[in-house]
């Protein structure tokens, strides 16, 4: 039988990572979901606090619908409340976090509407990217694209965690996306899966993904090392398009999470 006093004294994680002792409702000690990070003094403070928790949320540290508490938040990173304000408001602006009259401030959750809006660009935004960088890389850079889809490919045999694998994806894509010589074009690919990182990476946990998007983005390389500009922009939108459809499938196979929106 459950000893029932041992279950109500399990500490808790809240939302940002406070352990909340049950009983009393005090807070002990603090789990760090942002990485360990705190401002600096050599930039703009709120863009560094957007980054930081920026990069939780698409790491998944932060996950989808998690309440996001400013006392807390100025704590994780040393920053001071205003600037933690703004940058939730920059990131909201991005639409990784939503914010909910007399509820606070959360992580989005997307959804299958979202994802079609996402998608629907992105595949066509990738494709131009993948045209224009074998016109405008470097020698080092397509070297460098070779070298993300070999250590991919190596963390893939490896059965790495999705976590992994989408980490190796983005340095794929920064990559890619640095060898267009177009800051416009890679900020908007960015900040577009910046949004359904959360979805791409349960996608690679269902078996048989990874492999799949190896062979995908393995198709992308070998047309940048054909210097065919073409095939490099149907592989890219070839490879979008496949990441949409197993993003679909998930989502129809999930229950609709809890919304956020008021009554």
């Amino acid at each position: 039988m459950t000893d029932d006093l041992s279950v109500r004294l399990i500490p808790r994680v809240d939302a940002v990572g406070w352990r909340s002792h049950p009983k009393t409702g005090g807070r002990s000690d603090m789990v760090d979901t942002l990485g360990g990070r705190q401002v600096q003094r050599h930039a703009p403070i709120r863009e560094q606090v957007a980054a930081i928790i920026r990069d939780a949320i698409v790491e998944m540290r932060l996950e989808p619908g998690h309440l996001l508490v400013e006392r807390q938040l100025c704590e994780m990173t040393g920053a001071s409340r205003p600037s933690v304000r703004e940058a939730l408001r920059q990131l909201e602006a991005e639409s990784l976090v939503i914010s909910v009259n007399g509820r606070g401030t959360y992580v989005a959750v997307p959804d299958l509407a979202m994802a079609r809006g996402v998608f629907e660009a992105s595949t066509e935004l990738e494709g131009v990217a993948a045209e224009v960088f074998v016109t405008r890389s470097t020698a080092d850079e397509r070297a460098a694209i070779r070298a993300a889809i070999d250590a991919f490919a190596a963390a893939v045999a490896a059965d790495e965690d999705a976590v992994e694998l989408y980490g190796l994806i983005s340095r794929f894509f920064d990559i890619l996306l640095g060898g267009t010589r177009n800051t416009v074009l890679a900020q908007m690919i960015g900040q577009l899966h910046n949004r359904i990182s959360s979805l791409v990476i349960q996608g690679l946990r269902v078996p048989g993904r990874p492999a799949r998007a190896l062979s995908e983005l393995s198709a992308i390389v070998q047309s940048i090392e054909s210097y065919d500009p073409a095939a490099s922009r149907r592989a890219a939108a070839s490879y979008a398009q496949q990441v949409a459809h197993a993003t679909f499938t998930l989502l129809a196979a999930e229950p609709a999470p809890p919304s956020h929106d008021p009554a």
